[in-house]
């Protein structure tokens, strides 16, 4: 469960959030004296601390995730690149007016049509 984990980043994101809800305090309290008080920083400082140790796993296993989304990803891209290579259509060899081969026709769900204008459509729009 803990594998993986990059603890150096995740304490430096947690350092981050703690120190931004500190200058967050600190502006508030500058722009607003009476609300927020300017004896309160003390209370402020375990606050952050707190942040800082809540926030330190949620970065690491945020992080962690997105790395095994983005290899996943990759692989999965590597995989259909040379997979598609290995579908590509092959010229017809048959008569022009058969039927198409329903292996092929799925190959082309998703694809532009080389049949149609794009030029004549586009123009349509605009009108």
């Amino acid at each position: 469960m803990f594998e993986d984990l990059d603890w150096k980043g995740a304490f430096r994101r947690a350092a981050f959030a703690a120190a931004l809800y500190l200058l967050f305090v600190y502006v508030m309290s500058v722009a607003f004296p009476e609300s927020f008080g300017a004896g309160n920083f003390t209370s402020s400082l375990i606050i952050a601390v707190f942040f800082f140790f809540v926030y330190a796993p949620v970065f690491a296993f945020a992080e962690r995730r997105k790395k095994r989304r983005v290899a996943e990803l990759k692989a999965q891209t590597k995989g259909t690149k040379s997979g598609a290579k290995a579908r590509a259509n092959p010229k017809s060899t048959t008569g022009a007016d058969d039927e198409p081969d329903p292996e092929n026709s799925e190959n082309l769900r998703g694809r532009h049509n080389p049949n149609t204008s794009r030029r004549k459509a586009s123009r349509r729009r605009r009108r």
